[in-house]
């Protein structure tokens, strides 16, 4: 199939099935989050999608080919990651941290950035509306600014799949607007998008499905306003949900 295809997903460690039997497919134009109380499985899930793990059992495919014969060049072209923060090392600016996921097809790594390179690199800052940020040195920029940039990169890319870990760390209500259009949009020209969040209330309102885990298992997917009811969430972290008052 077209998108990402995980089949019978297993993991162990340390002798401990952290992750057994999971399965799900995303398409180009779907938006779905991955939801689930604090080890339920979703980082490992999500490390395995990004191969950064092996797993036990099962597989992972893009476009239909297993990610295990891919190079990490070719990876890139296809599957893109937006981690939930990033340490800063060196003060790059920010058009130069956004062109750096360029890289996936190796042009940046030419003395001439190619003007396609610089192109893609504005568009996505454009679109994440941070262009006033681009001379601005990454390691002044708050934690919110940051998560953009981060965004952008991802945009940059090329890759038709986003993967985010709490994309929405940081950001503040208007940022987070910005973002959900963004996504939307995206998803719109055919992105697909897997995005682990802890907020199922807005969740149900942003994303057209919803993956829910709990102790390394999948235990629901399906239409976000109907797997994120009440009594689901309920269910899966715990709680009464009706006994929530805004603060």
């Amino acid at each position: 199939m077209t998108g990402l295809a995980v089949e019978d997903l297993s993991f162990v460690r340390g002798g401990r099935w952290v992750l057994e039997g999971i399965s799900f497919a995303i398409a180009g134009g779907e938006m779905v989050a991955l939801l689930g109380p604090n080890g339920a499985g979703k980082t490992t899930l999500l490390r395995l999608v990004l191969r950064l793990l092996q797993p036990r059992s099962g597989r992972v495919l893009l476009d239909g080919r297993p990610i295990s014969g891919m190079s990490r060049r070719e990876l890139a072209t296809h599957l893109a990651y937006v981690p939930q923060g990033h340490g800063v090392v060196f003060p790059y600016r920010v058009r130069d941290v956004v062109a750096l996921g360029r890289l996936a097809g190796g042009a940046m790594l030419a003395p001439v950035v190619p003007v396609a390179d610089r192109e893609a690199a504005e568009l996505a800052m454009s679109r994440l509306a941070i262009g006033h940020l681009a001379d601005r040195s990454y390691a002044t920029l708050s934690g919110g600014e940051r998560q953009a940039v981060l965004i952008a990169r991802a945009l940059a890319q090329g890759a038709r799949l986003l993967v985010l870990d709490e994309p929405e760390t940081g950001l503040d209500y208007g940022q987070q607007q910005r973002l959900a259009e963004l996504l939307r949009q995206l998803a719109g020209e055919g992105y697909g998008i897997l995005a682990t969040t802890h907020d199922p209330l807005r969740a149900a309102r942003l994303f057209s499905r919803a993956i829910l885990m709990r102790e390394g298992r999948l235990v629901a997917d399906g239409p976000a306003a109907e797997m994120l009811s009440a009594a689901a969430i309920a269910d899966l972290y715990g709680f009464n949900v009706a006994s929530v008052r805004p603060a």
